[in-house]
């Protein structure tokens, strides 16, 4: 393969370009610092913080998309994981710590 040719996996997306590497399980704060590249560490540092909006959140993910990777899936990725959530009382999206609250068990 030259190296102006895109990176290929067979396990990617069906369009032949890698999506990009997300690890498994919940996010953790040694997680984000290890992040690549620096623009998803942004991202969800900013998500931490003050939470995106709409349009901060669309800028983010098209600055931390891979070549080639749709920012709305890197979007749904982060969701499906349970990284980023939208939070009704603030309006905003946010950065999630940790397993999802939704699939926990009842305390009692």
């Amino acid at each position: 393969m030259r190296s102006s040719e895109p990176d290929t996996d067979p396990d990617s997306t069906g369009d032949g370009l890698a999506p990009l590497p997300l690890p498994e399980g919940p996010l953790t704060m040694a997680r984000l610092v290890a992040l690549e590249p620096a623009a998803l560490r942004r991202l969800l540092t900013t998500g931490l913080r003050a939470g995106l909006t709409e349009a901060e959140l669309d800028a983010g993910c098209a600055a931390a998309a891979a070549p080639g990777q749709e920012p709305a899936d890197l979007r749904a990725r982060l969701q499906e994981r349970g990284w980023l959530g939208w939070d009704p009382d603030r309006q905003r999206w946010r950065t999630r710590l940790g397993a999802p609250t939704a699939g926990a068990p009842p305390q009692g």
